[in-house]
């Protein structure tokens, strides 16, 4: 296996992990080759095994084991911020202007002092005439204007620039770590999605990774400048007095007492404010997408007040979170500030006693607001770091997660799919103690098309899912062409069955980006002739705009029927060797079914097709015809043999057209 070659310190763990699962008696892996021997009781296929060393190996690497066996010290927030900040080169320039700018605030400060100490020393001198006075005065007056403008000049330019740059770091880092995210999502399996809430995931892409630009920016700039007025005006005050500076530096030792003692009421406030905020981002997400139910049920009130409830728990959340990283950050300060207090009358006292010079005390006494105003900026940096690091702990598991749905090692192209589909005693369930499916096995020979109707919930929709690998089946195999669909290709797969679900969902933007949406290069010929096999060719004349026609937020511009024509031609256009059709014309009229009929009977001559309908009419022609209840395939036949038997079949096309076994 190639996750774990070379890497012996991975082998140990993973055998250990192995080993807990029910019904595996030995496991053995080897580093030096990547090979994994495990011994297991049971009817598990390769393919489960290889899953179950798969997910185990994921398991262990997202607790971040480190060469030596242990876990590596780093945070979360280090690990985020390694995979997404800019590269070193791209971080010269940034730090390179801070430091230029402390360089300038840090001669302000010196020609401050020193302009003061020659303005005393000239008091107490007194010194010449009137006239040489009046001189001097305009001239250090002159040189002190000029000193100060080009100095505040060059403040204000680099701190411009600095602020800038920093921010650019920070929408870089947020820019990377968005389309790494996005990335990965994109990848995960249904399983995941089954998982997450659309709101919690949308806060994830947005507010999370805005939290971590803002450290990386914000914090990153006062960080950096921090450090330096920390370093230089240390040493400098170490080297005036080291006796003040050592008495200074005692509480600086009791500043990390706060953050230890709040640590975890700091993570839960934060924890709480994240849940809350997804929680009320999936509401609202819920609310506008049923607005039309909302109002069609008077249910303005309610909902106002759903969401007054909840916001006004997430604004408590949001206060409480900010009030405890103010409570350390108030803390921390007191601390400080006590012991400057203390300093300063300290020093004080030496000067009085001759072991001070007046100008290293006025030196420290500069200095020692600087360092205050450092380490004050702690509120800000406490609630960055506190707000990044919940972020970065819900980024990282989005991160880390691995789908279960692998890709398999085997290419096909889509010209040389025959179209042959096998179910082979598939058993499946969304929940490991309850199958949806039961020993399913049929097969669709290349050409033919296939009808499966049944009961709601029967699983007639699982079918395809599984044939789409959107799920891997629990028990037995499917088919394509005779290969096991987990060796295919994931893309070579899906690129080999065109699918027009039950539920239409189109994107924002045009008629023609929607139809070609599987085919993006597709010409405008195409597109039309993919609209007119589909009976949709109305459109370009019934709604403004033809193909240039916005068709809205989940196509809500157009009718059902619409948006399901429109889909059916999005799946033609695609041209794969299997067609998968579940539920297309529950939205169309029977006029507009009888016309979709029609023209997928002519489009589906060289294809395989799978029809999924509750309507019998749909499937009254197909080669052959499934009837599925709980799970199980009860009948199997063509229409008129399905009549005749009198089971399920017939009595299903008795309720929809008022007739016995007098089906024509």
């Amino acid at each position: 296996m190639e996750g774990i070659v070379s890497k012996s310190y991975l082998a140990q763990p993973l055998e250990n992990e192995l080993r807990k699962y029910p019904g595996v008696l030995h496991a053995k892996v080897n580093p030096r080759t990547g090979r994994v021997l495990v011994t297991y009781r049971g009817n598990g296929s390769r393919f489960f095994v290889g899953k179950l060393i798969r997910n185990s190996l994921d398991r262990i690497v997202a607790r971040g084991l480190s060469p030596d066996g242990h876990r590596r010290e780093a945070t979360t927030l280090y690990r985020v911020l390694q995979r997404s900040m800019p590269s070193r080169r791209e971080m010269v320039m940034p730090l390179l202007v801070s430091g230029a700018h402390f360089l300038v605030r840090f001669f302000e400060g010196l020609f401050i002092v020193s302009t003061i100490k020659v303005g005393g020393d000239h008091l107490l001198k007194g010194k010449g005439t009137q006239q040489q006075s009046e001189q001097k005065k305009g001239k250090s007056l002159l040189y002190i204007a000029g000193m100060g403008a080009l100095l505040n000049g060059l403040d204000g330019w680099l701190r411009y620039h600095r602020t800038r740059l920093w921010q650019k770091v920070g929408q870089q880092t947020q820019h990377n770590l968005r389309t790494e995210l996005i990335a990965g999502i994109q990848k995960q399996d249904l399983a995941f999605f089954d998982k997450q809430s659309t709101g919690g995931l949308t806060n994830l892409i947005t507010q999370d990774t805005q939290r971590i630009a803002e450290f990386v920016g914000r914090g990153g700039e006062q960080i950096v400048d921090n450090v330096l007025v920390v370093v230089i005006y240390g040493t400098m005050m170490l080297v005036t007095s080291p006796m003040l500076t050592l008495m200074a530096a005692v509480p600086v030792t009791l500043l990390f007492l706060p953050s230890r003692l709040l640590r975890n009421t700091i993570s839960k406030n934060y924890a709480r404010r994240d849940e809350l905020n997804d929680q009320f981002s999936q509401m609202l997400e819920n609310n506008l997408g049923g607005i039309v139910d909302v109002k069609s049920f008077t249910a303005e009130e309610q909902e106002i007040r759903r969401f007054s409830q909840v916001g006004e728990e997430l604004a408590d959340a949001h206060t409480d979170a900010a009030a405890i990283s103010a409570l350390e950050t108030a803390m921390g300060r007191a601390i400080y500030s006590t012991g400057f207090a203390v300093t300063a009358a300290y020093g004080g006292q030496l000067v009085a006693a001759g072991k001070l010079k007046q100008t290293g005390y006025m030196r420290m006494i500069y200095m020692f607001p600087r360092m205050l105003d450092a380490l004050g900026s702690l509120e800000m940096l406490t609630r960055l770091y506190h707000g990044a690091k919940s972020s970065a702990e819900r980024i990282f598991k989005a991160l880390d997660a691995r789908p279960s749905i692998r890709s398999g090692p085997v290419r096909v192209t889509r010209s040389s799919v025959r179209g042959e589909v096998i179910f082979e005693n598939v058993s499946f369930g969304y929940h490991p103690t309850i199958n949806v499916l039961d020993n399913v096995s049929f097969q669709l020979r290349p050409g033919e098309k296939l009808g499966i109707v049944g009961r709601t919930g029967s699983g007639k929709s699982t079918l395809l899912r599984l044939l789409m690998r959107f799920y891997d089946v629990g028990q037995g195999r499917i088919l394509l062409d005779g290969k096991d669909i987990r060796e295919l290709d994931l893309k070579d797969l899906r690129s080999a069955v065109s699918l027009v679900s039950q539920e239409v969902y189109l994107f924002q933007g045009t008629v023609r980006d929607n139809v070609a949406y599987g085919k993006p290069a597709a010409s405008e010929t195409e597109v039309v002739n993919a609209m007119v096999e589909a009976e949709a060719q109305e459109l370009l004349t019934s709604i403004p705009g033809g193909l240039e026609a916005e068709v809205g937020e989940r196509g809500r511009k157009l009718s059902g029927g619409q948006k399901q024509r429109i889909a059916i031609a999005r799946a033609l256009i695609k041209d794969a060797p299997v067609l998968a059709l579940d539920e297309v014309t529950s939205h169309l009229d029977y006029e507009t079914e009888a016309a979709v009929k029609r023209s997928v009977r002519e489009v589906t001559a060289d294809r395989s097709v799978i029809t999924i309908a509750h309507r019998l009419a749909i499937v009254r022609d197909a080669d052959k015809i499934i009837v599925l209840d709980g799970g199980k395939i009860r009948e199997e036949g063509k229409h008129e043999e399905l009549v005749g038997k009198g089971g399920i079949y017939a009595s299903l096309w008795q309720l929809q057209t008022g007739a016995g076994s007098d089906f024509e």
